[in-house]
């Protein structure tokens, strides 16, 4: 199964930069590069990191960037632009990780159905490239050998199941005094529901009194192991006189009462002055993990035929006593036993005895100290000269970690991400169980604590910190979620925090509207509001115009009129509110006298903000348009009106003719026989306002121009009604 510590190997992998040979797979000349390792090894159960690196030949930006990893086919996890997603047990590297060129994909937990091609994809900017590895599997073989005793003279059979394997190439053999038996068999490998494999090696013979001494062997080898594996036994050997005798004995009482017989009955057998007492003594029955201060129970017991009147003891062995082994009782005289201590205060012992069980438990509530110490239970008839002892596997004490609520740190660094912090106290042993943070709409992320302290009774309290992109959080009933996982069959532990719980929306503080005077390179009137305070940092601003005696006000975009800049939301130097400027330009003034206003809202507002202000342009000089030249028959004039102070270029300049005793106004267009030139306005040399110098170029005078008068109209926004000036009349 998985361990912690696998998962943990994979993040040490990810976070030292601990590489495996890569193969490069980039394109010659490209500016992207990616590498990945051509194969990956994971135990089943455990965790495991596919490491995939890219450079793009400088710093890289986030917004520019794409991962995605493919298993086969299939999409597993995937990031763009601050956005990710990633399937169940797959993760993607933090945004920091990733700006260093890491986009390894960590594997929660791999299965059978794990194993295969991965891709890992790497988009920046407009380039593409990818790499590919290989996931293999291992699970290494367990050995289970059933033991039973034999009879002399009758063919048997030696089994040795061996199961939980991957791959299903393994090599198994029967080995007897260390030397390989001929004739075994061995069955075809079954596949079980999790994708491993079992098979069962047979070595079928026909024991002799002689084959007591030997030692049969089950010997494994496989990939998954560092070195082979082997299981060691013993054969208990039955005369065939005296095991029919005492079969027939039983038998003959089952029929005579006129049982049935149901199933075989194996016997261990002890030797006392030429008759057998027969029994079985099984390992010490207890739970694999004790939790602490869970009251535990743990149970041996004798079945067969034996005194009425066998004592049961039970000791404890200290942690720091690890000479004695685990079959001791099989092997150590009673004289060669070490004196141990009597049981701790409050443990207890009970037992039951019916016709041919005898069980005793012992039960007691664990505390640190018996983490890692053992019990012996001891089956004792002095008379009989019988003692049986069985020695406990080691008491593996733990304790469920208290699960504090998730909580936003007061520091903020870096100051762009919310520290989201979950604290796991009072938790043994030190290993910290696997936590997975996440929120709604996104994958997972597996968080290593910051900090793990050892507490003053023992036990051990951990702080693990998510930090999320402060432009990431966007809505007030986003979560954040935190998963901690307490091992096999144990319910994790779940917390969640929204973003108004956490304290951390804010509205906004909207200043009143400031007005500049006009800019020197002639660009209007700018209206400007500051917006402080708020959080998160997505805000809407509008301008609006209402005019002098109307009711409603009109939505300002970007046109002919204004120019309207909302600005952009920028961090606060704590990190924890941001801050924008939104500037309004007018172009012109003919609405002298209208109200603007500036509109804004934040998601933490029922109603808008409203600033409002009077917009008041800088005018035009209207009294600079000079008076146009003398004009000398048959020769060519100028006029030059000279506009200056005006805020816009914008400006129209209309020649008109008028005909001594006529009322009309002739303009004078293009397609007249009289030339007008108006060259683009320039600015003038104070570098605040405009002039333009325009030319009337009149044919020779004829007749019918005696008396002629030539005007100059000059149009512009910020003049109320349009100025003239007059050449004055023509003589010819």
């Amino acid at each position: 199964m998985a361990t912690v510590g696998g998962q943990m190997d994979a993040w040490a992998l990810r976070l030292g930069g601990l590489l495996l040979p890569l193969l490069f797979l980039g394109t010659a000349g490209s500016q992207l590069q990616v590498t990945t390792a051509p194969s990956s090894t994971a135990r089943m159960g455990s965790g495991v990191l596919l490491q995939c690196r890219f450079d793009v030949g400088g710093p890289v930006a986030l917004d520019s960037l794409w991962v995605t990893w493919y298993f086969w086919e299939e999409k597993v996890a995937w990031y763009e632009q601050g956005r990710r997603k990633e399937l169940p047990r797959a993760s993607l590297p933090l945004e920091k990780e990733l700006e260093s060129g890491d986009a390894s994909l960590l594997l929660a937990v791999v299965t059978v159905s794990d194993e295969g091609l991965y891709r890992c994809v790497v988009g920046y900017r407009t380039q593409q490239h990818h790499g590919e590895t290989i996931l293999h599997l291992l699970a290494a073989p367990t050995i289970s050998i059933p033991r039973k005793p034999v009879v002399a003279d009758a063919e048997t059979s030696l089994l040795c199941h061996v199961g939980r394997f991957y791959p299903k190439d393994v090599d198994v053999a029967w080995l007897r005094d260390g030397q390989v038996l001929k004739g075994f068999t061995r069955s075809s490998p079954q596949r079980n529901t999790h994708g491993t494999f079992n098979l069962t090696l047979t070595y079928t013979f026909t024991p002799a009194h002689s084959d007591s001494s030997s030692i049969f062997s089950c010997h494994v080898r496989h990939a998954a192991l560092e070195q082979p594996i082997q299981e060691d036994v013993t054969l208990d050997i039955l005369a065939g006189d005296q095991t029919g005798a005492v079969v027939g004995a039983v038998l003959g009482i089952l029929i005579g009462a006129g049982a049935t017989v149901a199933a075989a009955i194996y016997f261990w057998r002890k030797r006392k002055k030429g008759w057998a007492v027969s029994y079985n003594v099984p390992k010490v029955q207890g739970p694999d993990r004790c939790l602490l201060g869970q009251e535990v129970t743990l149970r041996c017991s004798m079945e067969g035929t034996f005194p009425e009147d066998v004592a049961v003891t039970w000791e404890r062995i200290h942690s720091e006593d690890r000479t004695v082994p685990e079959s001791a009782g099989d092997q150590e005289s009673p004289e060669h036993q070490p004196l141990l201590p009597a049981l701790p205060l409050g443990w207890r012992v009970t037992e039951e005895r019916a016709g041919t069980h005898l069980t005793s438990s012992l039960t007691f509530t664990p505390t640190l100290q018996d983490d890692g110490a053992r019990v012996r239970c001891v089956f004792l008839h002095e008379a009989e000269r019988i003692r049986e002892e069985r020695v406990s596997p080691e008491i593996r004490v733990w304790a469920r970690p208290q699960v504090s609520e998730i909580q936003v740190l007061p520091e903020w660094d870096p100051r762009d991400k919310v520290p989201f912090a979950v604290q796991l106290h009072n938790f043994y042993p030190r290993e910290v169980p696997p936590i997975q943070w996440g929120w709604d709409g996104a994958g997972s992320w597996r968080e290593d604590p910051t900090q793990i302290d050892k507490n003053a009774d023992g036990t051990f309290t951990a702080t693990s910190v998510w930090r999320v992109p402060s432009r990431s959080l966007t809505q007030p009933e986003l979560r954040v979620r935190v998963c901690v996982q307490h091992g096999p069959g144990e319910p994790a532990s779940e917390r969640e925090l929204s973003l108004r719980a956490a304290g951390l929306l804010r509205p906004p503080d909207v200043s009143k509207i400031s007005q500049t005077e006009a800019t020197a390179t002639g660009k209007g009137v700018t209206l400007s509001c500051r917006i402080t305070g708020h959080f998160p940092g997505e805000l809407s601003v509008t301008w609006l115009r209402r005019r002098k005696g109307e009711a409603t006000a009109v939505i300002l975009r970007d046109g002919a009129e204004c120019r309207v800049e909302p600005g952009t939301a920028v961090l606060a130097r704590d990190g924890k509110s941001f801050q924008q400027e939104t500037r309004l330009t007018c172009w012109t003034s003919r609405d002298k006298g209208a109200e603007y206003i500036c509109r804004v809202g934040h998601l933490t507002l029922q109603t808008p903000i409203e600033r409002s202000s009077t917009c008041h342009p800088h005018p035009l000089d209207q009294e600079v348009v000079s008076q146009p030249q003398a004009l000398v028959p048959l020769q060519r004039v100028t006029t030059q009106p000279l506009p200056s102070g005006s805020y816009t270029k914008k400006l129209a300049i209309i020649p008109i003719k008028k005909r001594a005793r006529k009322k009309e106004n002739i303009h004078v267009e293009s397609s007249d026989p009289h030339r007008m030139h108006t060259p683009a306005p320039s600015p003038v040399p104070d570098g605040k306002s405009y002039s333009v110098e325009s030319e009337l170029r009149l044919p020779p005078a004829g007749p019918e121009d005696d008396g002629v008068e030539y005007l100059c109209r000059v149009q512009h926004e910020a003049m109320q009604e349009p100025e003239s000036r007059s050449s004055g009349r023509l003589r010819v």
